[in-house]
């Protein structure tokens, strides 16, 4: 296997990103080439690493490490496990989708097209780093830029503005202040981890993740019952865990809809993903005390952000609800601490990343045709755009979890193992799907079906190859998934079983 792989992996988006710079900016054809150049790159990486990866082999593969700042212990050091690899192709799918559904953009494409290229890098490199220091900096790499996306290129939609500040420029403010916040206690845990690693059984301290993962950090008096919860806080506000999930849906309605879709479909999972990799991979002796508290908080997720759902009338927003609900679908398979639920959580955060960007595709189309993301100013909508109707009414069903699609599996999975952890969570948490089959129904009659509003009688719209290619392929990847469930389960079993073992282990 090439060591070079990964590297390759985050390193096209970056290099496409400069090519870009030096392109004239009335060059919009060469700015678009290269980048559908480096999301095809990215894509065929993702699906070489997927289809190459072997769960039965050693845990870590496509490994890379050169010492960086040998002194500290910093090394460059990527690699992948079962964890990881499923992220790795949803960030490759995700990247050429995004990209392709930007050519709506028609005002500073170039600079457009340059910061959105080094979000999909910041996320590509936080999914293969292993050494904490550089996970930091991929992080801000993939955080940052969408202050200035949505501030720039996004829209105010129908919520009222500060009078100081537009409505797009206060979600970008508050967007980005959430995000410094969880990476600033981030960073404070990390650096936790590194300095009281000798204590923890290590030689020194170091930011690389095997190392750490040799530590026994629960021999330090009460050192990882305070920092797992600052931690999994941290990661959790990236996430969309309640109560820090309010920059979620205000940074969606106003983001552009590629960013909305990246924001979505794999910076909320760069949260979950940090949850299951540092917090409970680094110190399970504390995830076995903390996880129950944080599974009745994955609760409050589902049903709270179902209902805040059901009660919007921006569609951006109702979507934007709608991930706070299904990421508690996630945070409750973690808390089950058994293979079965954090299988279905797993899959949840592929799913969920595939049907969430699939739908903010399908709002940027609707509000790109009608100029408005008002569901009561729409209706009847499915003759004139019968293309839209079909995709969103196919992942409307995928969002509510219809079998045969991979939202299905994802519950099926979740909810299997939280009832043998806790029954009376698992039964109250299945509301919340009650709730999400109400909101995806009525948005779905509302805007497509019924009487025409007579504003759009007269209207035709057609839908652009650019349009049609993502959101097909995103439906596609769902049946795929929903229908041969095991292409992805089968890849995380040996990574997340020692794991499990760890969190079960600290019981006796």
């Amino acid at each position: 296997m090439d060591a070079s792989t990964l590297t390759l992996f985050y390193a096209l988006p970056i290099l496409a990103a400069a090519a870009i710079f030096c392109v004239p900016k009335e060059k919009v054809g060469w700015v678009r080439a290269l980048a559908v150049l480096a999301g095809l790159g990215t894509l065929a990486i993702s699906i070489f690493v997927y289809a190459t990866y072997d769960p039965n082999g050693p845990q870590w593969q496509f490994e890379t490490y050169q010492p960086w700042i040998p002194s500290l212990h910093i090394g460059y050091h990527l690699a992948v496990d079962g964890i990881s690899v499923p992220m790795v192709l949803l960030t490759g799918i995700l990247n050429l989708a995004a990209i392709l559904i930007s050519f709506s953009v028609k005002e500073r494409v170039k600079e457009y097209f340059i910061f959105l290229l080094l979000v999909e890098a910041g996320v590509a490199g936080s999914f293969v780093s292993l050494d904490l220091f550089f996970f930091i900096i991929f992080y801000e790499l993939a955080s940052i830029p969408i202050y200035f996306l949505i501030g720039m290129w996004g829209s105010d939609g129908q919520q009222a503005s500060r009078s100081w500040v537009t409505k797009r420029e206060f979600s970008a403010l508050k967007l980005l202040i959430y995000l410094q916040l969880g990476g600033a206690l981030i960073l404070t845990g990390f650096f936790l981890l590194y300095l009281f690693a000798p204590q923890a059984g290590l030689p020194y301290s170091t930011f690389d993740f095997i190392e750490l993962s040799r530590a026994n950090f629960g021999q330090i008096a009460n050192f990882s019952r305070i920092v797992f919860p600052l931690l999994f806080v941290a990661f959790g506000i990236e996430a969309g865990l309640f109560p820090f999930h309010t920059w979620l849906p205000d940074g969606h309605s106003a983001a552009p809809t590629a960013v909305s879709m990246l924001l979505a479909g794999v910076l909320l999972k760069m949260g979950a993903y940090g949850m299951i990799r540092f917090a409970a991979g680094l110190m399970p002796d504390a995830g076995k005390l903390w996880l129950p508290l944080f599974g009745v908080i994955a609760v409050i997720n589902i049903l709270y952000g179902a209902w805040c759902a059901l009660k919007q009338t921006d569609i951006k927003y109702i979507i934007a609800y709608s991930s706070v609900s299904h990421m508690g679908i996630v945070f409750l398979g973690l808390a089950s601490q058994n293979i079965i639920g954090w299988s279905g959580a797993l899959f949840q955060m592929f799913s969920h990343g595939i049907v969430t960007a699939l739908l903010f595709a399908l709002a940027g189309i609707l509000y790109e045709k009608t100029h408005t993301r008002n569901v009561m100013n729409l209706g009847g909508l499915a003759p004139q755009m019968p293309f839209v109707a079909v995709c969103f009414v196919l992942g409307g069903l995928a969002s509510l979890g219809l079998p045969g699609m991979s939202g299905f599996v994802a519950e099926f999975l979740t909810f299997m193992g939280t009832y043998g952890w806790m029954k009376g969570l698992m039964i109250v948490s299945t509301l919340g799907l009650v709730l999400t089959a109400l909101y995806i129904l009525l948005t779905v009659k509302k805007v497509f079906f019924g009487p025409l509003n007579d504003a759009y009688k007269d209207e035709t719209y057609k839908n652009f190859w650019w349009e049609k290619v993502p959101v097909a392929g995103l439906i596609m990847i769902t049946l795929l998934f929903g229908i041969m469930p095991s292409l992805l389960t089968a890849l995380s079993q040996n990574s997340i079983g020692p794991m499990i073992r760890a969190l079960s282990g600290m019981a006796h």
